[in-house]
């Protein structure tokens, strides 16, 4: 049903103002409130159409807790630090970290918790399960109190919505969503050269013909406020995303029932995402004052920060099986062939020198 209503919402459009640009449409098909799939039920775990992290073992969680915990203690232990979570799932994330948090930094375990939630089924998961004493929940980043805030977005931003253009050959173009008996990709107009310089074309040398590069606006316009709001009230942010350096390439893509769909015949019952682009998240950090560490793998920085050593303490010897799942989750999590080079890691910080654990070389 939502797919029918988001084709149908996609063909108004198209016949109304043309082909469509691809964060347009992809953002209407993961929040529209009529058809928008992140109000859908059920759509994290092993049950709905894909697992995050968090939901593999709570492990991740323990992790995150003990980098932002550090990251609080080098910051001076602000006594009105607050802790933020860009994009929550179900709540699982924040309820880790809070419960980890109070074995090894209980000062901070009860700092404010900031959600920023746009859909409305997710935030009645998340206050099913996070027990917090202060919690508060916001559809922008732009509302978080002017205080030290220590912030994880883990997936978070590919979900933003993306453009893209295409290199014809002599000029870059946009490439947009048209409908016609389906939803197919076409070649739009020239770039004009304020969208020229949004999507970065100077960065890309050489292009072939049909070179695809990517822009998210969104992601941007998300970047600059948390780097502003870190620059000015200090603080981190975590971000753990499947990513890339640089801005090239098709990478939009859906999951459905844990597998691959085609995502705008599937759009409004899969969930669409693209790779972040961690190249355009450190020059707009750095262009805002703030400073950019990484990215670094999963596998770098999960390792660095000890998950293998926390699975080898969790580990019983009377339980094979549990031992089995575990080392299984670790596996998932930072092996090449799982999630480990996929997802990439990256942190804003204020201006300053060296580097955290997770982000130090081998």
């Amino acid at each position: 049903m939502s797919t029918q209503k988001f084709q149908e919402w996609g063909v108004e459009q198209i016949k109304k103002s043309g082909p469509i640009r691809l964060s347009n449409a992809m953002s209407n098909a993961l929040i529209h409130p009529d058809f928008g799939y992140y109000h859908s039920q059920d759509i994290i775990g092993k049950k709905g159409d894909f697992i995050t992290a968090p939901e593999i073992s709570q492990m991740f969680g323990e992790l995150i807790a003990a980098f932002l915990g550090f990251i609080w203690d080098q910051s001076g232990r602000p006594s009105n630090a607050l802790l933020c979570e860009l994009g929550p799932g179900r709540g699982t994330l924040s309820a880790d970290i809070h419960s980890a948090l109070h074995q090894i930094y209980p000062d901070f375990a009860d700092a404010p918790l900031h959600l920023i939630e746009a859909s409305q089924t997710l935030q009645e998961h998340q206050k099913a399960t996070l027990i917090h004493p202060s919690i508060d929940w916001h559809d922008s980043f732009t509302q978080i109190p002017p205080q030290p805030s220590f912030i994880i977005a883990n997936e978070f931003f590919d979900a933003l919505g993306v453009d893209q253009a295409i290199f014809d050959g002599v000029q870059w173009r946009w490439r947009l969503l048209d409908f016609t008996t389906q939803f197919e990709l076409v070649t739009g107009p020239v770039l004009n050269q304020s969208e020229f310089d949004a999507f970065n074309c100077i960065s890309v040398s050489n292009p072939t013909k049909g070179t695809v590069i990517e822009s998210s606006l969104k992601s941007e316009e998300v970047t600059c406020d948390i780097a502003h709001h870190i620059k000015n009230y200090g603080g981190a942010c975590l971000i753990i995303d499947y990513g890339k350096n640089n801005p090239i390439g098709d990478t939009i893509q859906a999951v459905s029932s844990h597998k691959p769909v085609e995502p705008w015949s599937s759009a409004g019952n899969a969930d669409i995402s693209h790779w972040v682009d961690f190249s355009a998240i450190k020059r707009l950090t750095e262009k805002s004052g703030a400073r950019f560490i990484g990215p670094v793998s999963q596998s770098h920085f999960l390792s660095q920060i000890g998950i293998k050593q926390r699975a080898e303490r969790l580990a019983k010897s009377d339980n094979p099986e549990h031992n089995r799942a575990l080392f299984a989750a670790v596996d998932r999590l930072i092996s090449p062939a799982h999630m480990g080079n996929l997802f990439q890691v990256g942190l804003i910080v204020p201006t300053g020198k060296g580097l955290p654990p997770g982000f130090q070389p081998d």
